[in-house]
């Protein structure tokens, strides 16, 4: 049976933290492991979540400014206060931007703003620079609804943590002391933040902001909704096995090949295509779609956590309203089944349908541009092509 557990991302090396904050998790008990996203990998992560990451149930993101200045400082040999603050502002808009992409998964998303009292600040003396603009981030942060910012340890306020020669070396920032007080600090606040959640609190998580928006503008998402053919069978099998937090159903791990591919031999089964300006995530999702007495009725729509937070839900709804006008259907329909997981879906339809009775929503095909215009983030921020090859 998988385990749950909590992603830890942050911009410098933390690997010495990650048996201490592990073993912290554990004793608390909110998770059973900690998955590991390295530095160098951060930024992507948060975009683009890698597959078997279905079972994290919230990520630690600990950020610290002056990380963002080593590419300049290696690449220049000197580094002056202007070009600092211009590197800085530049990064923080963006890391804001694909924060609240991360957090529009569905999971929360826990943010600690680490002091920049390290190496980079010290030598270039960018100090001062670093601290306001640390502050300028924790502001913005914290008005990001979809964000918890979690508070830097009172222990750790005074420069007997910092560990400049390894920072400067191998860019691991702090004492074996401050990794176990970062560690016990985390868990505790994550704990508390569990018992006192509101469970109608992660639904902020469909609220936008002018800096998503932005992001999302720039991100050049592209979707193609694609008749299935024989050898989109793997692709089929893998998306509905494991496709969790936005399903109609939620995961299907024990479904039997024969069902799949009944599904994608059934004429009413589409594959979805996405990619973007930072990779191509090839088939992330699964549609089966059936015209019912005049409404195209959806059974069927999972998405791969890959592609979750580009909106590609809302390009795909326009994509189905394309489908049922070319078929003279005046409605969509969809059949939601609750899951363990599959709350984001639920919101998701709550936002641009109307409940019919129980689980089926339904929204009218001319009504789908004007739901869609004031559900999505950045509506219209991508590019849709429908390769249905049928009728």
């Amino acid at each position: 049976m998988p385990t749950s557990g909590v992603q830890f991302a942050s911009t410098f090396d933390s690997s010495p933290l990650q048996p201490i904050l592990s073993n912290c998790v554990r004793k608390y008990g909110f998770a059973d492991e900690v998955k590991w996203t390295q530095a160098s990998e951060l930024n992507q992560y948060m975009v683009a979540p890698p597959s078997g990451s279905e079972n994290v149930i919230g990520t630690i993101v600990a950020v610290r400014l002056e990380d963002w200045l080593r590419d300049s400082t290696h690449q220049r040999g000197t580094l002056t206060d202007v070009t600092a603050r211009q590197v800085l502002r530049s990064h923080l808009d963006e890391f804001l931007s694909q924060l609240a992409v991360l957090a529009l998964r569905g999971r929360p998303v826990w943010v600690m703003i680490c002091p920049s009292t390290g190496w980079v600040a010290e030598h270039y003396q960018l100090t001062t620079l670093c601290r306001t603009m640390t502050n300028l981030f924790a502001m913005r942060a914290r008005n990001l609804s979809q964000l918890t910012v979690l508070n830097w340890p009172a222990s750790l306020s005074t420069g007997e943590f910092n560990d400049r020669g390894a920072d400067e070396a191998t860019h691991i920032p702090f004492t074996l002391s401050a990794w176990e007080q970062l560690a016990e600090s985390l868990a505790s606040q994550i704990s508390n933040w569990f018992q006192n959640q509101n469970p109608d609190a992660s639904r902020t998580n469909f609220q936008g902001s002018a800096e998503l928006a932005a992001f999302l503008q720039g991100l050049q998402v592209q979707v193609e909704l694609i008749a299935a053919q024989p050898n989109d069978l793997p692709h089929a099998n893998r998306i509905l096995r494991t496709a969790a937090s936005f399903s109609l159903t939620g995961e299907k791990p024990t479904i039997p090949e024969s069902e799949v591919q009944a599904i994608v031999s059934s004429g009413n089964c589409y594959l979805v295509q996405v990619s973007d300006r930072l990779s191509d995530y090839g088939r992330s999702g699964v549609i089966v779609a059936s015209p019912v007495a005049g409404s195209l009725v959806v059974d069927l729509f999972s998405l791969s956590c890959t592609v979750l937070g580009k909106q590609v839900e809302h390009a795909l709804l326009a994509g189905l309203a394309q489908v049922a006008s070319y078929n003279d259907l005046r409605r969509i329909a969809f059949e939601y089944q609750p899951s363990a997981r599959n709350q984001p879906t639920l919101w998701f339809l709550e936002s641009v349908s109307l409940s019919e009775t129980g689980n089926r929503f339904q929204v009218a095909t001319a009504d789908v541009e004007e739901r869609i215009r004031q559900a999505a983030v950045a509506p219209g921020a991508w590019s849709l092509k429908v390769s249905s090859g049928r009728n």
